[in-house]
């Protein structure tokens, strides 16, 4: 259906209801905070942060007692 918004029902909206718009989500999410010797999820395994590397974009992952670069936005 093309022109105004209307109501399930079919009848149109009240005037103070025209011009509403909706709540926008925030664009930048919060990043959680991470402390040495956490467990993290990387790939989908289970893993030790280490420590943030303080580029703003890498963390230093212990895997099987080698220490691996990965990117930030993969860690959950």
């Amino acid at each position: 259906m093309s022109g105004r918004a209307r109501l399930p029902g079919g009848e149109s909206r009240e005037a103070s209801q025209r011009n509403s718009r909706r709540a926008v989500s925030p664009a930048a999410k919060a990043a959680p905070l991470w402390r040495a010797s956490m467990p993290v999820l990387w790939k989908g395994r289970a893993r030790v942060f280490r420590r943030d590397v303080g580029d703003g974009e890498h963390a230093e992952v212990v895997i099987e007692g080698r220490v691996y670069r990965v990117p930030i936005g993969e860690l959950t």
